[in-house]
Formats: C-alpha cells, structure tokens, sequence
C-alpha cells in the first residue's frame, strides 16, 4: 500500500490517531503520548496497531509506519520524517516484565540493530504516575554521555479516546499542525 505525508491538527489527534485493529496492547501502553522535551522535531507517537509479544514482553515500533508518529510541519520535521522513512528507522520496546515499569529501547537502522555502545536508550514509568501516563526517557551516549536528547512521555488521549489533563499543556509547547505518515488509500481528513 501505497504510503503518503498528510498535514493534520493535534488540536483534534484522538479523532485520527486511533486504534484500527486489536493487538492485545497493554492498558499501560494504550492512548497517545507527547514527546515532552524532545529537541528533535517530532511530538506525539501511539503504541496502537503495533503487535504486542505477550510471552516476551515486547512491542516493535516503527516510526515511518502509517499514524504511529508525528513530525513537526516545518523543513527539519519533513527531513527527520524522511529520514524514518528511507532508513525504516524502528524501535524495540523490550519490558523487564509483566509489571511495564522498565523497558530498553532498542533503535534499529535499515534493519540493523544500533548498538548500546552507541546509544543506550530506557523508559520507566513514573513512580507517582498511574498506568503509563507519564514515562522517562532516558539516553546514554557512547558508553558515558548522559542526558542528550531525554524527555518524558506524556499520555494526551487515553485508551477510552478522552483527552488527559496533559493534552492542554501538549498544545500550549508545540505547533498545531503536523506532519503524519498515512496510507494513500484511508480516509484524508483531519
């Protein structure tokens, strides 16, 4: 299937970045997050229509996959979200356990894994958070550099399709318009 860029509104995201097939996802992993502090142009990703590996704990997510992700609707979101695109950049979200605290996060590039002497990327709930709402991303740089690039997700729309308290503060940090991978074929409207 043919994929295209479509502009949308994150004023309205819940009606357009929904779930289109069941996958078993985890409550804790359902719903739409904000990217809070990210420095890259990029702002919301979904966990949605991913399939979810209940035995390992394990969800595959690839940013160039059709409304899983969007981008700033500027040249260095365009860049970066062509960038996902022709490197098929991908992360493994790999659980320590049935809990969903502690995940590593593994990168992949054309297919290949990155290394995590190169980047070694976590995310964990927030102790005072409940069920998923706000997770900490955190990097480590060649084996030592801290802190470039962490932000902390936050859940704007829950499973149930209502926003969150923290869906007012996404809107008040970023632009409204954004960029979205889409299937040619679905529905164009935003």
């Amino acid at each position: 299937m043919a994929e295209a860029i479509e502009k949308k509104q994150l004023e309205n995201i819940a009606t357009w970045m929904i779930p289109i097939q069941e996958t078993n996802l985890p409550p804790a992993l359902k719903g739409v997050f904000f990217m809070d502090g990210n420095p890259l142009p990029d702002d919301c990703i979904t966990m949605y229509n991913l399939e979810w590996d209940a035995q390992n704990q394990s969800l595959v997510l690839p940013v160039f996959a059709p409304v899983q992700w969007t981008f700033h609707n500027s040249i260095l979101g365009w860049l970066l979200l062509r960038a996902a695109q022709l490197s098929r950049f991908a992360y493994k979200i790999q659980f320590e356990d049935e809990m969903l605290q502690q995940a590593q996060i593994i990168p992949f590039t054309f297919g290949l894994k990155i290394p995590r002497w190169i980047v070694n990327l976590t995310m964990s709930q927030d102790e005072n958070s409940k069920n998923g709402d706000i997770w900490k991303r955190r990097n480590v740089w060649f084996g030592g550099i801290p802190r470039i690039g962490e932000y902390t997700l936050r859940r704007i729309v829950d499973e149930d399709g209502n926003y969150t308290p923290a869906f007012k503060d996404m809107l008040a940090k970023v632009q409204n318009d954004c960029l979205v991978i889409v299937n040619n074929s679905k529905d164009k409207t935003s």
